[in-house]
């Protein structure tokens, strides 16, 4: 196996689309928005057997004051999981090959990023991706993140049956527009940042988005994958927001569902409606936020199923502070997304 950095966009976006497990938080334009946003240095790494690409792995390098710390993602960016991506065909394997293939990955990665002496690495992987045996054995520390899957399988009744009786009553109410809420499609970014910023600013949390501009860049490259949903009320206000990814069969509620400051099921119409975007795309719907207990018992009520992903990281000497800065101003800052 050989590790090289690809700089050809156009292969690498089309090893993301046709992966089981890509994502677009993998796609070339968005890495290098991140890039330009944040300052990280894009390693785009791609992994090779005979000449044939089989995984690829971006991560952000970040030198402060001499100390490098290797994240993928970086911080402030609002992106749940990135880590490396497996080729079309590492399903096909037998467990053996998948096992002799992760093995060799694992020690290849290791000593790629060991070549920045880096005091701290950390990655969080894709949901679909569990098998992190070999970095466990490998030194890294792993730790489980969750997230919540609804299937959209089944009619939108089924789906609906499924539903606490509270959220049915609510979302009943909803179709029947007996709210006079309205949700649609917009591309300015001002309002979602001002909502967010003063949730955040009531709760003294650091904003997690790097800047309205690095958004701005995003829904600019992919229109069709990245959409900024409002909703107003009667008098045409704006009472709530949400920036949700619609990508390869799965819609994702992303980012900025706050808790609303009126008394409406505001986020029960945002995730009834992208429930049913996710029914006519033929999507499974995406619900972040089963990280934070004090959200659970809200998303919980749309009956999703739990899934599991992983973050792998490994500190040196001062990387408890790397550690310490990356979990209390990143993770925390991202609780309410």
């Amino acid at each position: 196996m050989q590790i090289l950095i690809i700089d050809d966009s156009i292969l690498w976006d089309e090893f993301v689309d046709q992966s089981p497990y890509g994502t677009i938080f993998h796609k070339w334009g968005f890495l290098k928005t991140i890039e330009k946003h944040t300052g990280y240095t894009l390693l785009s790494y791609g992994m090779y057997v005979k000449n044939r690409l089989i995984c690829i792995f971006p991560a952000f390098l970040k030198t402060n004051y001499g100390v490098n710390v290797v994240l993928s993602p970086p911080p402030r960016t609002g992106v749940p999981y990135m880590g490396f991506l497996m080729g079309s065909d590492y399903d096909a394997l037998t467990q053996s090959g998948k096992e002799v293939r992760m093995k060799e990955m694992t020690q290849e990665v290791a000593k790629k990023l060991d070549e920045f002496s880096p005091i701290y690495v950390s990655f969080q992987l894709v949901p679909a991706f569990s098998d992190i045996r070999g970095f466990k054995w490998s030194g890294y520390s792993v730790e489980p993140l969750f997230t919540y899957y609804l299937p959209t399988d089944s009619s939108l009744d089924e789906i609906f049956k499924g539903f606490s009786r509270s959220t049915r009553n609510l979302v009943k109410k909803i179709i029947d527009n007996k709210f006079n809420m309205e949700m649609r499609e917009s591309t300015d970014f001002a309002p979602f940042f001002e909502i967010l910023s003063r949730r955040y600013g009531e709760q003294s949390m650091r904003f997690p988005l790097i800047s309205i501009e690095y958004l701005e860049d995003l829904l600019g490259l992919y229109p069709d994958n990245i959409k900024l949903y409002y909703v107003y009320d009667e008098n045409k206000n704006i009472i709530g927001s949400n920036l949700a990814i619609i990508y390869k069969g799965k819609v994702v509620s992303w980012l900025g569902t706050p808790k609303p400051e009126v008394d409406l099921p505001v986020n029960d119409l945002i995730f009834w409606e992208l429930i049913k975007i996710s029914k006519d795309t033929n999507s499974v719907f995406e619900i972040g936020g089963a990280d934070t207990e004090r959200l659970c018992a809200f998303k919980s009520r749309f009956n999703p199923s739990l899934e599991t992903n992983y973050r792998v990281f490994r500190r040196r000497n001062i990387g408890a502070v790397a550690e310490w800065v990356y979990m209390n101003v990143y993770k925390k800052s991202n609780a309410l997304m």
